[in-house]
């Protein structure tokens, strides 16, 4: 049936063969009506030519003038109702009591007025063709004139002469049987001609529904024209009282009586626009809630966002084209799915708007260079969460239904947008802060496993060596440190002592530090008792194998146990305080006497000698302990770490390291720890 159908509609429109189903039929429907109204409009427009008496527009002048602008009038207190017939379609029905005016004019000066009702048509149908947006809508455009060309010539002729066959006359004859049932028989035979002349078109609907499967709005559609023609057809017998009035009291009553009509149909018209912005308000806030349930309780990430405005989005907003998408072209959400807009033209400049703007067709789109004919469109831009960058973008082209957008009623969908596209970006940073939480959850696994590497490399095992006592400790301020000390083994019974810092936070000083450690325990064991040679072959493999801009402090020195002699090299590290016993010289400080490795290539360490007597203590830092700052910002010091030191002189390593850390802990209160804390603690026994 299809093919068939197609076949002759493609002789007028070879452009459906090419179409989607959906609009393939309603293309085809548009052209069948046309073909089977046409013949009977112009059937009708012969047939009222013949009836026409030119005398009787002579006789009749300011009666026709009369209900000439009556008919304006009423026409501009049209009523209206929209129909939902299925996930984003609809279909609207205008009434008004216009048909009172047209019964009145026919049945006190007979059909000449059904001329000025034709004139009317056609100037409303070149006003559509002048509007229409593409070849769809002036079809669509076609089709109602010639159904109600159709109507308004062979669908009224036929009752006026069936009025006339059963005694009726023009003028009206008056408040008597004679005269009223004729009039009501007439209305009743133009009811069951429109019927008749529209069921054509309703059974090819409910026939095309059918094929696109969806069975289930038929029903709807034909509860939906019924109601329409009971819309328009309901106040047709007030103009038998219209027509009465007319005669037996005069033309004023008849005015007073039309002007009571037309408040009714201003305030019918008035109360459906009410009606109607209710019922959208009402879906809107509903489709609203519902989206928003359903991007809290999604699972996580932007991939099912389309999948969700394809559940909810739809009759959320007055028919019409929508698609939502981000820059430069990733659809959301489309409909219909076989519209292509122009996106291309439209981003660069939604890019530069922060809110909702509105255009009617007379308005000219700033996205193009000149002026082209559309419909009422609606654009929002979407925009970051934090940044509030625009990267997406909100258009609607709006359909005119039976009502008509102007500026109030496109402003009132406004708020809508702005809640959805908020609901949009809303998602999208929900999925933003996901990607962060894994991101945040894979890095701290990754610092802890770097930690963890990290603290494998420190040693675990203190020395043993008889007379002589160490404890150590490193306190990270993050997963990573960039401190590290070491411990290392020599000839001789020798030991080498390593604290060293590098200069800054994180997993690059992490990994900068793991490689110095290897360096100089490597030549530490390759060069054995010469600390500033290690320093010197350590500095040229990292500047050598190396291109960060990181540097690192660092203590090495190596202990005779049996002689107590310390050979260092301080390479910008914090001095270490030699605590000495005997109460004469207190504290001596192993002070700088190289530059940091990492810096210069070419240079040269010296080493220094200090002897350790029995009872002596040497403490080893960096400088997270003077560094660490209370709440008030004050820092511990030096000072307070030798005070500190000296009076838990005598004391065993352990407890002397214990004392030390116990008062910065207590100087630092809660306050957080901006750097890491090494101590290493030698004491000699007495």
């Amino acid at each position: 049936m299809e093919e068939r159908f197609l076949t002759i509609a493609k002789v007028f429109r070879p452009e459906l063969e090419t179409m989607s189903v959906e609009r393939r039929l309603a293309g085809i429907g548009d052209v069948l009506s046309v073909l089977y109204s046409a013949p009977i409009a112009f059937a009708g427009l012969i047939w009222l030519a013949l009836t026409t008496d030119l005398k009787v527009v002579q006789e009749n002048a300011i009666l026709l003038v009369l209900f000439a602008v009556l008919w304006v009038i009423f026409n501009r207190a049209v009523f209206f109702f929209v129909v939902e017939l299925g996930p984003n379609r609809y279909a609207s029905a205008d009434g008004s009591l216009f048909g009172i005016v047209l019964w009145s004019a026919m049945l006190l000066i007979g059909p000449i007025f059904l001329w000025f009702i034709v004139l009317w048509s056609i100037y409303g149908f070149v006003i559509d063709l002048r509007t229409a947006t593409s070849n769809a809508s002036r079809w669509d455009s076609l089709r109602n004139f010639s159904l109600q060309i159709a109507a308004y010539t062979t669908g009224l002729l036929l009752p006026l002469t069936f009025y006339r066959r059963l005694g009726g006359q023009y003028p009206f004859a008056g408040f008597t049987s004679s005269a009223i049932f004729p009039a009501l028989g007439a209305m009743l035979l133009f009811l069951l001609l429109m019927i008749v002349l529209w069921s054509g078109y309703l059974a090819y609907v409910s026939w095309s529904q059918g094929m696109t499967g969806e069975g289930s709005s038929v029903r709807t559609t034909i509860y939906f024209f019924f109601l329409a023609l009971g819309l328009n057809f309901a106040p047709h017998p007030f103009a038998i009282l219209a027509s009465g009035l007319f005669i037996q009291n005069g033309p004023l009553i008849f005015i007073f009586f039309m002007v009571g009509m037309f408040m009714v149909a201003y305030l019918a018209r008035r109360l459906s626009k009410a009606t109607e912005s209710t019922r959208q308000q009402s879906r809107q806030l509903e489709r609203l809630e519902q989206l928003g349930r359903a991007i809290i309780n999604a699972p996580p990430g932007e991939e099912t966002l389309p999948d969700i405005l394809q559940e909810h989005l739809p009759n959320m907003f007055p028919a019409g084209n929508l698609v939502v998408w981000t820059f430069p072209d990733r659809i959301l959400f489309k409909h219909p799915e076989q519209w292509t807009p122009d996106l291309d033209t439209v981003w660069p400049w939604l890019l530069r708007q922060t809110e909702v703007q509105g255009f009617l067709p007379k308005d000219a789109t700033p996205w193009n260079d000149q002026y082209f004919k559309h419909q009422p469109v609606l654009m929002a831009p979407i925009q970051e969460f934090e940044s509030g960058q625009t990267f997406g973008g909100f258009y609607l082209e709006l359909h005119t239904l039976a009502q008509p957008w102007d500026r109030r009623s496109l402003n009132t969908l406004i708020p809508a947008v702005q809640s959805f596209t908020d609901q949009i970006t809303s998602a999208m940073h929900q999925s933003v802060v996901y990607s962060r939480s894994l991101e945040y959850q894979r890095v701290t696994q990754e610092l802890q496993m770097a930690g963890d590497i990290q603290s494998s490399l420190l040693p675990t095992i203190l020395p043993n060596i008889p007379g002589w006592q160490f404890a150590m400790t490193l306190e990270p301020a993050g997963e990573t440190s960039g401190d590290f000390f070491d411990i290392i083994p020599l000839t001789d019974g020798k030991i080498g002592i390593v604290v060293a810092d590098v200069m800054d936070k994180g997993v690059g000083p992490a990994l900068y530090m793991a490689i110095s450690r290897t360096l100089i325990r490597t030549y530490a064991i390759e060069l054995d008792s010469q600390p500033d040679t290690v320093f010197f072959a350590t500095n040229e493999r990292i500047l050598t194998d190396t291109t960060s801009s990181l540097f690192v402090t660092a203590f090495y020195g190596v202990l005779n146990p049996k002689t107590g002699e310390l050979t260092y090299c301080n390479a910008g590290h914090n001095p270490p305080y030699l605590l000495r016993s005997d109460g004469i010289a207190d504290t001596h400080a192993l002070i700088r006497n190289a530059i940091p490795i990492g810096i210069a290539e070419d240079t040269t360490w010296g080493n220094d000698t200090v002897l350790l007597q029995p009872g002596d203590a040497l403490i080893l830092y960096t400088d997270g302990i003077p560094d660490a700052q209370n709440h008030g910002g004050e820092f511990f010091g030096e000072s307070s770490l030798v005070e500190v030191a000296k009076a838990s002189l005598g004391k065993s390593a352990g407890d002397l390291q214990a004392a030390i850390l116990d008062a910065v802990h207590q100087f630092v209160g809660g306050a957080p720890q901006y750097d890491d804390i090494t101590l290493m603690v030698l004491v000699r026994d007495r």
